[in-house]
């Protein structure tokens, strides 16, 4: 039988690797969706796409990542970065562009996601 001592100890560790992981993905695709609104341009006119739908993209992204680096707004975060992140990955296979980072991405926030929700049903006595 466990201590109450480790299983607190154990919690601790959990919350901060969930916190590292948030704050990593958040970096991640943050930065990612700033570079796609700073250089981003080019590659939307050659494929024929209008350029307020790149900046609304980038935009959302952003929004998103800022959201999941609160515990507050995970919720919202993911959700956000969901949509997105599958909008992408469908316009990628549309287009003949390679979608599984994307994908690999969006597994990613659902287990944040899924890691979160399970650390506040334990929390509530």
């Amino acid at each position: 039988m466990q201590s109450e001592g480790s299983v607190g100890s154990r919690a601790r560790a959990l919350g901060v690797l969930l916190l590292v992981a948030r704050w990593a993905m958040a970096i991640l695709l943050g930065g990612g969706a700033l570079v796609f609104l700073l250089h981003g341009r080019a590659d939307f006119a050659r494929l024929g796409r209008p350029d307020g739908a790149r900046i609304a993209l980038g935009c959302a992204e952003m929004a998103g990542a800022g959201l999941l680096l609160f515990a507050r707004t995970v919720r919202a975060g993911s959700l956000l970065l969901l949509i997105v992140l599958a909008w992408a990955a469908g316009f990628h296979f549309a287009v003949g562009l390679s979608s599984g980072v994307l994908w690999i991405f969006l597994l990613a926030v659902l287990a944040i996601l899924a890691a979160t929700r399970a650390r506040k049903a334990q929390e509530v006595p």
